[in-house]
């Protein structure tokens, strides 16, 4: 049996500026109203065309209806758990830093980074790397826009960075940035 469509419209779900601003999405809803503040997940592969980040999920929170099409912005991303569960083994010690930053363009965003380190650490220099680790993301967070940080994560910047800095205190393994959420956007 069809489902009922009596007073519903189908809305175009348009990315951000950074993807190119292109339909990624459609959706129904009763009103305009009834779909700002929607969050919609996207691979990202989708919305960058890049098989290699097969892994990371991109949140997307409409914020505006324009007639049919629906202006979203970005809220957060995270990786996949199967991907988090190939990266932690057995005799591997995970490293987990979460930290509130403000990012150049005034954007508050939570970041949350894993750390794989190949061997057995002892205590301090697993606190080292910890340490190293959020200093250099506080660096790099705070002196550029959310843009430039989703450009820097999207194209492995960030990951490359970090592991290649953090390799003076202790050979890391891998390095990830599992989630993001926005905080507050004082932006828009």
């Amino acid at each position: 049996m069809p489902v009922k469509l009596k007073g519903k419209q189908w809305f175009s779900i348009i990315s951000p500026k950074l993807f190119g601003e292109q339909e990624v999405a459609k959706t129904i809803a009763n009103s305009p109203d009834g779909l700002v503040g929607r969050t919609i997940n996207l691979s990202a592969v989708e919305l960058t065309d890049d098989i290699n980040k097969y892994f990371l999920t991109l949140k997307l929170k409409i914020t505006s209806v324009n007639g049919d099409k629906a202006s979203t912005q970005f809220s957060g991303s995270e990786i996949l758990q199967d991907y988090l569960s190939r990266m932690v083994l057995r005799r591997i010690r995970r490293l987990d830093a979460v930290q509130d930053l403000t990012t150049s363009d005034n954007v508050k965003i939570r970041v949350k980074s894993l750390v794989i380190v190949s061997k057995k650490t002892k205590s301090s220099v697993a606190l080292k790397i910890k340490e190293f680790v959020e200093q250099a993301m506080k660096k790099h967070v705070e002196s550029i826009t959310l843009d430039e940080f989703l450009q820097s994560m999207l194209s492995n910047e960030i990951k490359s960075k970090v592991m290649r800095e953090g390799r003076v205190i202790y050979p890391i393994r891998n390095f990830e940035i599992r989630k993001t959420e926005i905080l507050s956007n004082k932006a828009s």
